[in-house]
């Protein structure tokens, strides 16, 4: 009889453990949220962009690097490389940002800009970029990564939508490259929509929250002006230095860009010598 009430004791403890470690388990949406707040909160940040997209004959890629103060005014410096598919040399800018204020230099020489900060907002506001799935929130997936050589413990959260109930992600896509108006898409364009995958995976710091970087990519089929056209888009980005970002934001540019090719020359050497 005591080993049979032993045994009962163990196996109620056993469960109260079970209860309690799944009871602190946290859930791919909270993480997400919480990292949304960091990066809310965020004074600074150093940034690679690297985006893709090809519209059946038409294909542009873009690579910015940048550096970013959220002071009021936000400050923001960005080096930006820009290939159409029908140009043979790549178009060379330099972006200065000052609030609401937007000069380009191309050759040499600063220019105001006939535009508003909009058009950079996926660069400059992360969380604008990131809150284009929270419908999805509950759809979220996530694993923990740790145990890495070269990068602190952290956690990747995800999301793929392939569903017609995604078709909605469609749709705020193509508004938000400026192929439809804001009225959106006609019901007989929205019958049309052809989803093959919608992708989202975020890194974020175990310990920090911070967001370390995302890839997206879309790829869908929709009428467009009568015609059927396919989309396929990819977005990397990485994020540095969160909260580091003092001084000149040219002059930080200009030292990061040694850093990295330093350790780009380093790695070389190293694999030459192995």
């Amino acid at each position: 009889m005591k080993k049979m009430k032993k045994a009962a004791l163990f196996l109620a403890g056993a469960s109260l453990l079970l209860m309690s470690a799944c009871g602190e388990q946290e859930l791919p949406e909270e993480v997400y949220a919480d990292m949304m707040e960091e990066m809310d909160n965020l004074d600074s940040l150093y940034f690679t962009y690297s985006n893709t997209l090809n519209a059946e004959e038409d294909g542009v890629s873009t690579f910015t690097r940048g550096a970013l103060q959220y002071e009021d005014p936000l400050q923001g410096y960005l080096e930006t490389d820009l290939n159409l598919i029908d140009l043979g040399t790549p178009v060379e800018m330099d972006v200065r940002i000052e609030g609401d204020n937007v000069e380009i230099r191309e050759e040499g020489e600063w220019e105001p800009h006939e535009t508003s900060t909009e058009e950079f907002d996926s660069m400059l506001h992360p969380r604008k970029e990131l809150s284009f799935f929270l419908e999805f929130e509950n759809e979220f997936l996530m694993k923990e990564v740790t145990d890495m050589e070269e990068a602190d413990d952290y956690y990747e959260v995800s999301f793929k939508g392939t569903d017609e109930q995604h078709h909605t992600l469609v749709e705020k896509k193509l508004k938000a490259l400026g192929v439809t108006s804001s009225d959106g898409l006609t019901e007989e364009q929205r019958d049309s929509i052809q989803l093959d995958r919608i992708e989202m995976t975020t890194f974020i710091d175990k310990e920090t929250r911070f967001l370390t970087g995302y890839n997206t990519r879309f790829s869908f089929t929709v009428e467009i002006g009568g015609e059927l056209q396919s989309f396929n888009e990819v977005t990397n980005v990485r994020y540095q230095d969160h909260n580091e970002v003092d001084g000149n934001l040219e002059t930080y540019m200009e030292e990061k860009l040694k850093e990295i090719q330093q350790e780009q020359m380093e790695e070389q050497q190293s694999e030459e010598d192995n």
